[in-house]
């Protein structure tokens, strides 16, 4: 609906909110800034407050749909096992996560208060933990490693030095992109793990390495609380190992892929940056000694 006509946005969530069963409608639909790939509002009807997120990175993709229901099934595991995070509403129709209005396909959650992002990166590995406990660890092949031979030396070197992972790793259902940005620290000090739309099969220690540099901001020893944290609360203790970095560095570059046909330079010089801050030999010699 970016773009359209006030009144029929209105007209389009007015029988969002009926599809969903969500109650009769007592204030006007809130658009919520700050979204990079989808469009949210925050709905308030006679039965509480919800978020209302129009798809649209990639929703006029063939697998799209079978992707959000299968993360979905991922974030409804989850969420019965007492991982904190928004209540996802599915279509009462369907018991689907999406349903398509009109021209759009949309998802609701209930509606949660706190300020995103913010917080120690050790309450983003103890999050994580909990989501990697309900997310049934087995044994499996690693995710085929990013090329970044487009980037130049210095970025496929990097890719190249943190593809060698072992033949077969630890793998669990997860969240798959647990940044800052993706988190909301609620009043009573909770952190909650929101945006479950990519949800799906990760490298155990290969995720705990990425949040923990994604939230520790370049400090090594933010970081290694990171880690410590992470095992102490069940996490797999992960190895002084280059490999370990290498779901970080595959996200990035899947990003900096889309993002130079698909988005801007900005987005472009912003994610090489990220890449060539990272310091792979600085971060392995913090990596608690028990690892």
């Amino acid at each position: 609906m970016r773009g359209g006509n006030c009144q029929g946005r209105a007209v389009v969530m007015a029988e969002v909110v009926e599809r969903f069963g969500l109650g009769r409608l007592t204030a006007e639909p809130v658009p919520v800034p700050g979204g990079l790939s989808n469009d949210l509002w925050q709905v308030i009807t006679e039965d509480g407050a919800y978020a209302v997120k129009r798809m649209l990175l990639n929703a006029d993709r063939p697998d799209f749909v079978a992707n959000v229901e299968a993360a979905y099934e991922i974030e409804r595991r989850a969420l019965h096992a007492g991982v904190a995070m928004p209540e996802p509403v599915p279509d009462p129709l369907t018991g689907r996560a999406l349903s398509r209005v009109r021209e759009g396909l949309f998802r609701v959650h209930r509606w949660a208060d706190g300020e995103p992002g913010v917080g120690p990166a050790t309450d983003a590995a103890e999050l994580l933990a909990t989501i990697h406990a309900a997310g049934r660890p087995r044994w499996d092949r690693p995710e085929p490693p990013w090329d970044g031979t487009r980037w130049g030396a210095e970025i496929a070197g990097l890719a190249r030095r943190v593809a060698a992972a072992p033949d077969r790793v630890l793998v669990v259902d997860s969240h798959r992109d647990l940044d800052p940005k993706n988190t909301l620290r609620r009043p009573d000090g909770v952190l909650l793990a929101l945006d479950w739309d990519a949800a799906g099969p990760a490298g155990a220690v290969q995720e705990a390495a990425a949040v923990a540099v994604d939230w520790s901001d370049g400090d090594p020893g933010a970081f290694a609380a990171a880690l410590l944290a992470y095992e102490c609360w069940g996490g797999t203790p992960v190895p002084r190992e280059p490999w370990v970095f290498g779901g970080w560095v595959a996200a990035q570059g899947g990003w900096l892929d889309h993002q130079s046909t698909h988005g801007g330079d900005a987005e472009v010089e912003a994610t090489l940056a990220r890449l060539q801050k990272l310091d792979v030999d600085q971060l392995l010699r913090v990596t608690p000694a028990g690892s």
